[in-house]
Parts: C-alpha cells; structure tokens; sequence
C-alpha cells in the first residue's frame, strides 16, 4: 500500500454508517451482521484484473471500482436475490497514490449504495504487479428462493432481459446490473434457471445445459443485437449475430421459464437432445461455445 495506508483505512471507516442488518460495519476486526432467520445467505466472490477485464491506462479508478462491484451485484440479479453486504480486497501497485485508492472505494460505493449493500470490510496492499481487485458479496433471499443455473426442462423456453453484443465499445465498463429484473424474475414462480451473461450467451447457455442435463435451440432471428455489435461489425467484418452470440461481458440475465415470463425476450426452446444447436435460414446448425474463457 502507498504511503497513506492508514490514513486511507481511516477514511474509510468515516465512510461507514450501521445499518438494521449491519450494526457494526468496516472498522473493527470483523464486521458484524444480523441476519434473519428465515433468511438464506447467499454468498459469492470475483476477481477482476488490470489487463483482462480493465485498463487502468485508459479507465478512470471509479470506473474500474463500479464494474468490480457490479459484476457481483449481477451475479445476485442471476438468482433474484437481494444485496445485502460486500467485502474488497485490492491489490495496488506500488507507489499508487491514496486519491487514486480512493476513487476506486467510491466507485465500490457508487454501484453498491443504490441497492443498500454495505461495504462492511476488506484489506489492502500494494506489490510490484498490476492492480487486482475482489469482492466477495452478501446476498439474502428474502423470502424468494434462489434460482440456479440447474432447473431448465425440455419444452422451457430461452429469454434474455436484453440486447446482446459489443460490449467491448464500453459497455463492459458501465453495465447496470439486472437486480430489479432479476428479483421480479424469481418472483414470478415460472422462471426455471438462469444465470448471468458473462462470458458470452454461446457459453453461458452451455452452463444452464450441463448443469440440467438438456440441450438448447436458438432462433437467430429472434435474438436482440446490441447497436454495438452492429458497430464492431462495421470495424472488424464479422457477422452482428457473431457478436452477440459470443463476445460477452453483456451482463444481461438469459433465463429459462415454463410458461411466459413477466419480461424478456423470448430466443430458443430447451430441449431433451443434449448439445446447443442454432436456427438459421431454415437450417439448424450446432452452436460452438466460443465466450471468453478463463485460462488455468
């Protein structure tokens, strides 16, 4: 960390204010959370890296701390359930100034403050690399269960909550997560899986598949393109349709439902022959899954 750290964790702490369910937040050892008892806690963790999913050479530090929360806040928006306490970590490079840390945690802030999800703790450093950040998110179900990736049955059809593709123009940087959208999705009682579309709907659609053992059909002509897809396509000649089956980072909720859904557009039909296959000009074509994939 820079110089400054513990003025920086000083600021941090005047940043915090109790709440009902966070008596005690950041500034002690361990923040302290109440939690209800018919409450599920749902809990999950992202890490983003400068380089892979930001530039910190051209995005601002805010920037860069809303897409770090954000990420997160969609995946609770993928299983409709409600926000409720965050912890960070960062990793800075060394010699990073304490007004750049700070724009990161309000850029954390800027994205969490509007869902009422605290940021109750963390920790810093700083290293010779290039900026790391996580998030770990709280989520409650509040008396809606969750939906998984592992419900989708032969006959559901296949929706997205929006436009998909190009995401990469700045998109990727300033998404909103579908929080509302998702909530009145798990409410809904018809809505089977889903997840959010992170690495592309080529691939994420793969995931809803294997993890309830079906297979998929898109329609090509029903999918939404983004106008961004259709710019990228101007630059680079591929296909728009290719943009939005694969580029990713749309964060959009693709969700598979038994009967129609309050919202979203309706793309494909799951189906019991194993495989995702696509509709095009009458014929039907296997779906290679060519989203971003996370190498080990």
């Amino acid at each position: 960390m820079p110089a400054g750290e513990f003025d920086f964790i000083a600021w941090i702490r005047s940043q915090q204010c109790p709440s009902s369910l966070v008596p005690l937040p950041a500034g002690d050892d361990l923040a302290i959370l109440r939690w209800p008892a018919d409450d599920l806690l749902l809990i999950g963790v992202d890490q983003v890296l400068d380089g892979i999913h930001f530039d910190s050479a051209v995005h601002a530090p805010r920037l860069i701390g809303r897409k770090v929360m954000n990420r997160n806040l969609s995946d609770c928006a993928a299983m409709g359930c409600l926000p409720v306490a965050a912890v960070a970590t960062v990793a800075l490079s060394r010699n990073t100034g304490l007004d750049y840390a700070r724009e990161l945690y309000l850029g954390l802030r800027e994205a969490a403050d509007p869902y009422d999800c605290q940021i109750v703790g963390g920790d810093t450093a700083s290293w010779p690399g290039k900026l790391a950040m996580t998030v770990s998110i709280l989520g409650r179900s509040a008396g809606t269960a969750p939906v998984t990736r592992a419900g989708a049955r032969p006959g559901d059809g296949i929706y997205v909550t929006g436009p998909l593709g190009g995401s990469i123009l700045g998109r990727h940087m300033t998404f909103l997560p579908r929080i509302r959208e998702g909530r009145q999705l798990a409410q809904s009682g018809v809505v089977s899986a889903m997840i959010d579309l992170s690495d592309g709907l080529s691939r994420d659609l793969g995931q809803v598949c294997g993890n309830s053992g079906v297979g998929a059909i898109l329609e090509a002509q029903a999918i939404p393109i983004h106008e961004d897809a259709r710019a990228l396509s101007s630059r680079d000649g591929a296909d728009p349709l290719d943009h939005a089956l694969h580029d990713g980072e749309d964060h959009e909720l693709l969700f598979t439902a038994h009967a129609t859904p309050p919202l979203g557009t309706h793309i494909g039909t799951i189906q019991a022959e194993k495989g995702i296959f696509l509709r095009r000009n009458g014929r039907i074509l296997a779906l290679p899954a060519r989203g971003w994939e996370h190498a080990m």
